[in-house]
Formats: C-alpha cells, structure tokens, sequence
C-alpha cells in the first residue's frame, strides 16, 4: 500500500558484520533516525554479510510508493563501497525492480565531520577511564620518555582519498588533544600498517598507548585489534595499552554517542535536500 507522505524514501546503508553486537548497534542507530527523518521512508539494509541486503531495502521503499530516493551510507569514508559497490548495488535495484527511472541520490559519506571529531575524543576518554577502574597504573610522577600516544586504527583501503582522509582525521584530533601525539594506522591496504605503528610507538618511550578503532561498530576487525593489543600487553608491560570502545553505542544504551553519530548523518541528509525535524537532544 502507498503511503502518500512518503515522497522521499531514505536506504541507511551499513557495511554489514557477522557480529551480532555491531548489527544491533547498526540497526538500533537507524531506529532513532527514523523518528528524526519522519516523514520520509525510511529502511536499513547491509552491503555485505547480513540481510536484508540493498535489493530488498530498495524495493520496500518502492512498496511505499516512493518519488525519490536517497542513498545514505554509514561509512567512514570515500572508498570503493561508497564510489563504486553502493551505488552499482542501488541502480542493479532499481532496474530489476523496472524502476530505472526513479530519482536516485547519494548522501556524502560521515567523514571529518565535527561531531565525529568529538564523538572520537569521547571515546578515547572512556577507554582510558575504563582502563583506571580496573587498577591501570598511574603514571603522574613517574620518569618517561613521553605520556600519551593515541593511535587511530582504520579499516584501510587501496583508494588513496580515503587513506588521505584519515590522515587528516588524525592531524585534526590532535589539534583538539594537544597534550598527546596522535598517529593514525591502518589494518590493511594502506600506509603505515598497524603492525608498524605497534613496533614504531613501543620504541618510542610511551608511558600510555590508547588505541582506538576508528569503525562505527563491533565487528571481527575490531576483536582483532583487542587481540593483538593484548598480545602487546603481555610482551611490552612497561606500558599501559588501553583499547578504547568504537564509536556507536552499545546495543540498548542509547546516549551521547547515539546523538553525535545521528547529527552527523543527519547533516549528510541535509545536504542532500532531505528535511530534518530538529531535536533538543542534538545540542
């Protein structure tokens, strides 16, 4: 059946995980943004690993009777799912479904966005007082090389754009936390590795290593940085190695981070002509 207000249909795409954790905190995200995009269609669906996938969030908002279509994807960055896999994935949708003539727009990915600068900031934040509840050491007073390293650790990719990007997210946190370094590193395709950047800041003389997964949600890649984080600990016990939480909530704790996530994607929607309804929990 048509719904007659929905004139714009919205598809939340996320990269997909098969962990259970990260697909909850994906789709409870997009729980929230439905009310804030009312009343436009909206649905979530999955490049990869889950469903529903993009084929089949694509033809329930065409059962509403949709005018347009708006493709937000909750990515990080300008790689190859954002310029080539969504969109492919939405026009072989569209055309299947014999509707190759529809409206179809793409939202900006989440990017250097302010509120993801600060969202990150808070989580490093949590990671390191999660850390001192559990009886880390304290390091005031002692003698060191330096105190702090944060290290931000993305997914990584051949497209030279979104390592670019990362680079500058990193330069731009450490102009909001001047009194620690900040280095950026990449799991896999891209420069430097995370293996490097582990050797490189371990013989740096660091009291306190923060490592923060740059990805929106739980997932294997994220558990991998756990494990090898851990493995650091074990072998480099004269530092303290604190992994912080990734950026979304978890799964029935909608807070502050669910609200910086949602301004930022909801800024994307705008710029992409789609109207907002505006809540006091955004400020």
């Amino acid at each position: 059946m048509s719904n007659p207000t929905a004139t714009t249909g919205i598809l939340l795409v996320g990269h997909g995980t098969r962990d259970e954790t990260g697909t909850r905190q994906f789709l409870e995200l997009v729980e929230m943004l439905k009310v804030r995009l009312a009343p436009a269609a909206v649905e979530a669906a999955f490049l990869e690993l889950r469903e529903p996938g993009i084929g089949a969030g694509v033809e329930r908002l065409l059962a509403l009777g949709i005018g347009r279509l708006v493709t937000v994807p909750l990515l990080l960055f300008a790689a190859g799912h954002i310029k080539r896999d969504v969109p492919t994935e939405v026009e072989k949708a569209l055309v299947g479904l014999g509707r190759g003539d529809l409206q179809h727009e793409q939202a900006g990915h989440l990017g250097c966005h302010s509120a993801l600068l600060e969202l990150s900031r808070r989580r490093m934040e949590d990671g390191a007082e999660r850390s001192q509840a559990s009886g880390v050491r304290g390091q005031e007073g002692e003698s060191r090389n330096r105190q702090t390293c944060l290290l931000l650790v993305a997914r990584g990719s051949k497209d030279d754009e979104a390592s670019a990007e990362m680079h500058r997210f990193a330069a731009l946190r450490g102009q909001t936390d001047t009194n620690l370094d900040v280095e950026p590193a990449f799991l896999s395709l891209a420069k430097p590795s995370f293996d490097d950047q582990l050797i490189k800041i371990a013989a740096a003389g660091y009291r306190r290593v923060i490592v923060q997964p740059h990805f929106l949600f739980e997932g294997e890649l994220v558990e991998r940085i756990r494990c090898q984080i851990a493995e650091c600990t074990r072998n480099r016990s004269e530092t303290d190695w604190i992994v912080a939480p990734p950026l979304a909530d978890r799964p029935g704790e909608a807070g502050l981070a669910s609200e910086l996530l949602a301004r930022v994607i909801l800024d994307r929607c705008q710029e992409a002509g789609i109207r907002v309804v505006v809540s006091g929990g955004d400020d």
